[in-house]
């Protein structure tokens, strides 16, 4: 898995599920929202937020092939209805998200930012964790625990 992420110029490396369950509280998601990771990885905040909150449509998208297929491999096993595509997340239209999870690089955080602005609708969150949109003001952060320290996780408001 490391060296298809060495292609794509994006390391994969997985956000701790401790984490992942404290981005989906830190969202304040009422349970019928439409959610989006982006850069899905293996597919962990998916899957947890379908256990959370069965009547959510889930939606991820995975560039790196070996991660995708893992991915796939576990929403198989979870049993959840979630949709997982193997796509740049840079070519999707995200216009229909009530909620956007990011754990990406600066370079694509800027990326999206301009991509957000053209498709979401106002009230849209994003959480994202420990990278910033450069361009943009987040509404509140938490820490969270990483390795042997810290890091944040961000909430925007489109």
């Amino acid at each position: 898995m490391f060296f298809s992420s060495i292609f794509l110029r994006a390391p994969y490396v997985p956000t701790p599920s401790k984490v992942v369950r404290k981005m989906i509280k830190f969202a304040e998601l009422e349970g019928t929202e439409t959610i989006y990771d982006l850069g899905a990885g293996d597919a962990r905040l998916l899957i947890e937020s379908k256990n959370l909150f069965p009547k959510i449509v889930a939606k991820g998208f995975e560039l790196s092939p070996l991660v995708f297929f893992l991915g796939k491999l576990r929403i198989w096993k979870s049993g959840h209805a979630i949709t997982f595509r193997m796509q740049n997340i840079f070519r999707q239209n995200v216009s229909d998200a009530d909620c956007i999870f990011l754990y990406l690089m600066p370079g694509a955080m800027k990326t999206l930012e301009d991509m957000f602005a053209d498709q979401l609708q106002p009230g849209t969150k994003i959480i994202s964790h420990a990278f910033r949109f450069p361009g943009r003001k987040h509404e509140k952060s938490m820490t969270v625990p990483w390795l042997s320290g810290e890091k944040e996780v961000y909430l925007y408001i489109w």
